[in-house]
């Protein structure tokens, strides 16, 4: 392995970090998100206050939070529509009350989700109570104060999937057996009550939440976010100086699924299916060549498996990041930093990071380093060496952050 691959811990490389949980990190539950420790590390390397920063796979909104606590701006995009609120919520700077958090549970005028199989995750009495709540919501709330009305739909939102039968632990849409006990037992007792001191208690977390992330000095800074664009055929229309992002990775489809229950409650009900149309890997990219002698050496081993679907699944990944890097590359003056893990498929670990690194260097970027962290708080796979580097995992997952810079 080369000095240009280094392996790290960013949990502690960035110490003034406290916690990948810490300010508002963690007010809605959202997979695999990005740990704001790399996004800092990034941040505190290569950009100064004011420089602009360029997410164009927000998800959560880890690089706003980070951007706002250290005077920088940001561009954030993302296909799913929740990025907007998530943002806003978690970069909330306005004077904040508890009783703000009011919600008028018996509105006259409620709220019916457009989603056709809305019916499905609830009994036929909580959904009746719900949709008063959130035709409150959206009727008086997000009429009044945008931004605002995104704090308050936090409460609203854990509620909602609490009173379902879905997963409380797990960000995916299915109806769990957990969730059906839970059901169960709601309706045993007295319900109404329980639902109403339940939104209260999800209010004070958030309102604990967000005072924690006023308390830490956030700047007055810009946040550009197009929430339930198509991110991969967009283009940016403004100079940056580091592009740093997440990107889905090779097997890690179905965001839009995983949070259907919290778009339809939102008012994207007649949207979804366009959404899911335009996640990778169901999108359609391009016939764009992909820059990487690595990437046809794997797409060799991919074809003798002799399945089709996942050849379609390997070339319309690279294909649209590529894509996607041909558009924007040139308006990023300084760096591209992208955090992102070797995937598997059929067993065959994938090296995403030196296939984009190939592809970049093909664009004129030129390669710093590549940091390895050791993943501490999932398991999502085992594997003994990186295919790329080389790097003992030593039974443990890891996620590489590629510097490429002009």
């Amino acid at each position: 392995m080369s000095n240009n691959y280094r392996a790290v811990l960013f949990r502690e490389l960035v110490n003034e970090v406290p916690s990948t949980t810490y300010a508002t990190h963690a007010l809605y539950m959202y997979p695999a998100k990005f740990i704001p420790h790399v996004v800092r590390y990034v941040i505190n390397k290569y950009t100064k206050p004011g420089d602009w920063l360029f997410d164009p796979f927000a998800g959560y909104g880890t690089v706003a939070i980070e951007a706002s606590l250290t005077g920088r701006n940001a561009v954030l995009w993302d296909l799913n529509p929740i990025t907007g609120l998530l943002v806003n919520a978690s970069t909330y700077q306005g004077n904040l009350r508890l009783g703000d958090f009011e919600v008028n549970f018996n509105y006259d005028k409620p709220y019916k989700p457009t989603w056709e199989n809305i019916h499905y995750w609830y009994p036929r009495d909580f959904l009746e109570a719900l949709s008063r709540a959130w035709g409150y919501w959206h009727h008086e709330v997000l009429r009044r104060d945008r931004q605002l009305a995104s704090v308050i739909a936090i409460p609203l939102l854990r509620l909602s999937r609490y009173f379902s039968y879905a997963d409380l632990e797990i960000a995916k849409t299915y109806k769990s057996k957990e969730g059906e006990e839970r059901v169960r037992e709601l309706l045993s007792t007295d319900w109404r009550q329980k639902m109403i001191g339940l939104y209260w208690d999800f209010a004070r977390d958030t309102y604990r939440k967000i005072l924690d992330y006023q308390s830490r000095g956030p700047k007055k800074v810009e946040l550009i976010v197009r929430a339930g664009i198509d991110s991969l055929n967009t283009v940016l229309d403004r100079d940056v100086d580091v592009l740093i992002t997440s990107p889905p990775y090779l097997q890690s489809q179905e965001y839009i699924r995983s949070f259907k229950i919290e778009l339809s409650w939102l008012g994207y009900g007649d949207k979804l299916t366009w959404l899911s149309k335009h996640e990778i890997p169901y999108n359609t990219p391009p016939n764009v060549k992909v820059l990487s002698k690595t990437y046809e050496e794997y797409r060799k081993e991919v074809v003798k498996l002799d399945h089709s679907k996942l050849v379609n699944l390997y070339d319309t990944y690279f294909k649209s990041l590529a894509h996607f890097l041909n558009k924007n590359h040139e308006m990023v003056k300084k760096v591209i930093a992208i955090f992102v893990g070797p995937a598997k498929i059929r067993g065959m670990r994938i090296p995403i990071d030196e296939i984009l690194k190939e592809h970049l260097e093909a664009l004129g970027w030129k390669h710093e380093v590549t940091l390895i962290d050791t993943i501490v708080s999932r398991r999502l796979f085992r594997v003994e060496r990186n295919p790329a580097t080389g790097l003992p995992e030593e039974r443990t997952p890891t996620e590489h952050l590629l510097i490429m810079t002009k």
